[in-house]
C-alpha cells in the first residue's frame, strides 16, 4: 500500500476505496494465515473480520516502526490466540494414534481417478493442517509466517512479540518437531513410510472431514498431483491456498461505515 495514503486525511468519499485497497492487499493473506493456524474455514472467517475491524479502528495509531503487513499479522495473530486459547492442542501421539488405526485401510471402490485425486488432496491438506496444531501457538505462528509467507526473522519477531533469537528458535524447533513426525509417518515425506493419504478416504469420509467428490469442480484441481517430497518446508508449501468468502469483504466494509471508527472520521492520519 502507497505510503501516502496513511498520511492523507480520510474523506467520506474515499472510505470504501480506502478498506478495497487494504483488503485487496492483505485480505486473502489474513484469511490463509487464519487457516493454517486453526484448519477451520468459518473461524479463520471470523478472524479476518474481527483482525481488518480492529486495523481499522486502531490505523491512527500505526506510527511506522514496522511494515504495515507486520503490524496486520500482530493483529491477526493476537486475534488467532483468543480464537484458539480455550481450545485444546492435538498431539502428536494421537494422530500417530489415528494412522495406526486406519493404516491399512486401503479404498478400492473409488475407480474413478478424478474423484479419487480430488479425494487424496483434501485428505493431504487436512493432514497436513492436523499435524501442523500439534505445534505450540509460538511455534506454529512463527513457521507459518517465515516459512509459508516467507516473512524475514525481523518482521515475525515484531509480528509475534519476542526477540529475533527466540523467533528463530521457534522456527528451528517446530521445523524438527513437523520433520520428526512426517519422516516416521508421511509417505509424502518418505516413501517408504506406510500412511498413504489414499488409504484414509474412507475412514475421512465416514468422519465427515472432508467433502463428497463434485464433479464440476476446476480441471486445475481435478489434475493436480500429489509428488513425493523431501523435505517439510517444500510438503507444508503444497496446502492449498483458500478464497476467503466473496461475501467477506462486503460485511467488514458494512460493520466500518455503520461504525464510528477513527478510520472514518475525518481527522487526520498520523
Amino acid at each position: 500500500m502507497k505510503s501516502d495514503i496513511l498520511s492523507t486525511r480520510i474523506e467520506k468519499s474515499v472510505r470504501e476505496d480506502l478498506f478495497n485497497e487494504i483488503y485487496t492487499l492483505y485480505g486473502r493473506k489474513v484469511y490463509n494465515l487464519a487457516f493454517r493456524m486453526t484448519g477451520d474455514a468459518q473461524i479463520s472467517e471470523d478472524i479476518a473480520q474481527e483482525t481488518f475491524i480492529l486495523v481499522y479502528t486502531n490505523l491512527d495509531k500505526f506510527r511506522g516502526d514496522s511494515r504495515i503487513s507486520t503490524w496486520i499479522y500482530a493483529i491477526a495473530r493476537n486475534t488467532c490466540l483468543r480464537h484458539l486459547e480455550k481450545n485444546k492442542r492435538k498431539s502428536f501421539r494421537s494422530i500417530e494414534q489415528l494412522i495406526q488405526k486406519v493404516n491399512f485401510e486401503i479404498t478400492d471402490e473409488l475407480c474413478d481417478e478424478p474423484e479419487k485425486q480430488f479425494y487424496i488432496n483434501q485428505v493431504k491438506d487436512g493432514c497436513l493442517l492436523g499435524v501442523l496444531r500439534c505445534l505450540s501457538f509460538n511455534q506454529r505462528m512463527a513457521f507459518v509466517l517465515h516459512v509459508l509467507f516467507d516473512l524475514n526473522i525481523a518482521d515475525v519477531a515484531k509480528a509475534i512479540d519476542k526477540s529475533e533469537n527466540s523467533t528463530r528458535i521457534l522456527v528451528h524447533r517446530a521445523r524438527n518437531n513437523l520433520r520428526a513426525f512426517l519422516c516416521n509417518n508421511c509417505s509424502l515425506y518418505n516413501d517408504t513410510n506406510k500412511c498413504r493419504c489414499e488409504n484414509l478416504i474412507s475412514f475421512s469420509l465416514k468422519q465427515g472431514w472432508i467433502e463428497k467428490y463434485n464433479p464440476a469442480i476446476t480441471p486445475k484441481t481435478i489434475e493436480a498431483e500429489l509428488k513425493t517430497l523431501k523435505n517439510e518446508i517444500t510438503l507444508y508449501q503444497t496446502i492449498s491456498l483458500k478464497k476467503e468468502p466473496d461475501n467477506l469483504r462486503l460485511k467488514i466494509l458494512d460493520l466500518a461505515k455503520n461504525h464510528d471508527y477513527s478510520i472514518f472520521s475525518g481527522q487526520k492520519v498520523k
